[in-house]
């Protein structure tokens, strides 16, 4: 039975759900929602989210919830595993929750390549049923035990533009998405997260373990089958000039009002608790402000974020009294390890990286830079001499991603396995347009202003598709350079005139100037790499050259010049890139961007400031 504690704070949501969804200020329409009392429970071990999200679902149950041990739930997850590549995989997950604390009904393992196809399913199934549901967040390392590579959470609550369950409704407006999040340090109480439904998209992943049947796929269990429908949601922005300080906590302030967040109960802090200095995390990429509340003036135990460039709501959650570390603590600490006394240049930014050194948006860490050393410091004053992954990136659609390019709206990518381009939006991965392509074996891609170009490896053939329709209008023969050779086809670009494709052949790979009238090759140069990936703003040719897997992959860049040694010499190599299986390059005008396969990403670099030997 739900103890009196869990009692209340359910009947304080529905109060405070009914002033959200019937506020005429907030909404155009009344909003649809279901919010679920579902106990908190933070993992006992670095590798426990997965029973902790368990534990949190049984004790979920609309009746006859049971209390079970973490210790049991991972013992029962190990005995029904089907991956073993995971700590806790869906179908052990699924078993273990299913016969440990048998439903109404049934559990059932949902997989989408769409993140709003899959959430439609929650928000349907949530309605119908009232059950909560177990979401796999993202499969990237979320603490210091970096092996462990996924992040369960428990989903208790959704809201909705419309009823999923209405006859004739097969897409809603996600609005916002209430969970319990279970990874935290071990003995903190893990976070109740209520965000907005584009900040849950922008952090909701697909899974990226290779030989998993879930690779490329959204995951959630839920009670029971399958619907077919859509779950929308704006793209979170997250590239743009930042909003200042004292524009953000008017922001803040404005949500907390006008979403009336004070009303719920696990955020009722905000009625009385004041808003302390704003902190700007990751300024230049997926920008977002913290403001913290404080009851005492100095600690906070709340925090409200909103994106850095446009102010919108992102969420807002509760934790054990925290004081976050100044600027100024963090340079100290930083100097006193390096033992530097009067350094010329001190620098500190707040970031939250992508890796093993944090496990929440609330606590980023300072990265200090000292005279071309680079710290990170967190929140307890640790000192990490490695900061993870701090280039922007988006999520890379698709099951083997195979090209990407760029039309000047959608970052575009195709897919060798489902035969589709997807065209992502650029800020945040979202897919916003998906076309079907006739295509057997489709690599590589370039946009010259007008039609998409696509290789076909198998038939040797380029083809230019609109990208309106996904119909095919034109088709040009692949010619391979007789002296060079050919194995593989690793990209083409366009120079605003003639297409440029690149091959691998071993020590022959070659870069090869084509008409797209005829698909005669205008002119061949050497590659003097294995290419992964071709980019080009008529002025330089980049590529990415690959290094195999113990050395990290390189782009470098070329001068489009008539004499060929001319241009071999003016190569310049500007950036080693983290990518592992690096699939594509495309140059935006300002930005390079490329993606990688088995981190399912696409990272955007800045081609500039390298002078030239």
């Amino acid at each position: 039975m739900l103890n009196k504690n869990y009692i209340t704070k359910y009947f304080g949501l529905l109060l405070t759900i009914s002033i959200l969804i019937l506020s005429p200020t907030a909404w155009a329409q009344p909003l649809h929602s279901v919010m679920l009392s579902v106990p908190d429970h933070p993992e006992e071990a670095l590798n426990w989210c997965g029973p902790a999200t368990g534990q949190m679902i049984m004790e979920g149950y609309p009746s006859g919830n049971c209390s079970i041990l973490q210790e049991d739930i991972w013992m029962a997850i190990q005995s029904y595993k089907a991956e073993a590549m995971w700590d806790t995989d869906p179908i052990g997950l699924k078993e273990a929750i299913k016969h440990l604390c048998p439903p109404a009904g049934t559990w059932v393992v949902h997989a989408e390549t769409a993140p709003q196809a899959l959430m439609y399913d929650v928000a349907y199934w949530m309605t119908t049923n009232k059950y909560p549901a177990a979401g796999l967040l993202n499969t990237l390392p979320h603490n210091t035990y970096t092996a462990h590579a996924e992040h369960w959470v428990a989903i208790r609550g959704i809201i909705t533009d419309a009823d999923p369950t209405l006859p004739g409704v097969t897409s809603v407006n996600l609005q916002f998405i209430w969970f319990n999040d279970p990874a935290v340090p071990l003995g903190d109480p893990s976070i109740e997260r209520f965000v907005s439904g584009s900040t849950w998209y922008s952090e909701f992943q697909p899974v990226t373990k290779v030989g998993s049947s879930y690779h490329g796929k959204y995951v959630a269990i839920i009670e029971p089958p399958e619907v077919t429908g859509r779950a929308m949601a704006p793209a979170e922005v997250l590239i743009g000039k930042a909003i200042t300080p004292k524009d953000a906590l008017k922001y803040a302030a404005r949500w907390v009002e006008e979403y009336k967040l004070y009303e719920m109960e696990p955020y009722k802090i905000l009625r009385k608790a004041k808003p302390l200095k704003p902190l700007l995390v990751n300024k230049n990429y997926g920008g977002y402000y913290i403001i913290p509340y404080t009851l005492d003036g100095e600690n906070a135990q709340a925090a409200v974020m909103v994106n850095a460039y446009t102010g919108s709501f992102q969420e807002v959650g509760v934790f054990k009294p925290v004081a976050y570390m100044p600027k100024e603590k963090a340079i100290n600490i930083a100097l006193k390890y390096l033992k530097v006394e009067k350094p010329k240049k001190v620098n500190a930014e707040l970031i939250f990286p992508i890796g093993e050194q944090t496990v929440s948006r609330y606590f980023p860490m300072w990265k200090v830079t000292v005279d071309r050393k680079v710290l990170g410091v967190n929140r307890q004053g640790k000192i990490f001499t490695r900061i993870p992954c701090e280039e922007f990136y988006i999520p890379l659609p698709g099951i083997k991603p195979q090209g990407i390019t760029w039309d000047g709206k959608y970052l575009w990518v195709v897919d060798e396995e489902t035969k589709k381009l997807y065209g992502t939006d650029f800020r945040s991965g979202a897919i916003l347009r998906s076309l079907d392509i006739n295509i057997e074996r489709p690599k590589g891609l370039a946009f010259d202003g007008k039609l998409i170009w696509v290789a076909d490896e198998k038939t040797k053939r380029i083809h230019a598709v609109n990208p309106d329709t996904g119909q095919i209008v034109k088709t040009i023969k692949m010619e391979i350079p007789k002296e060079k050779g050919f194995k593989s086809f690793e990209g083409i670009t366009w120079d605003g005139k003639h297409l440029w494709t690149a091959f691998f052949a071993g020590f022959s790979s070659s870069f090869n100037q084509i008409d797209t009238e005829s698909g005669r090759i205008i002119r061949s140069i050497f590659a003097d790499c294995n290419p992964r990936g071709i980019a080009s703003d008529g002025r330089y040719l980049w590529s990415i050259c690959y290094n195999g897997k113990k050395l990290p992959s390189k782009i470098d860049r070329r001068k489009i010049l008539e004499k060929e040694h001319e241009m071999l010499r003016s190569r310049v190599f500007i950036k080693d890139i983290k990518g592992m299986n690096p699939i594509g390059l495309v140059y935006d005008g300002q930005y390079l961007w490329y993606a990688d396969r088995k981190l399912k990403r696409v990272f955007r670099v800045y081609p500039g400031g390298i002078e030239e030997k």
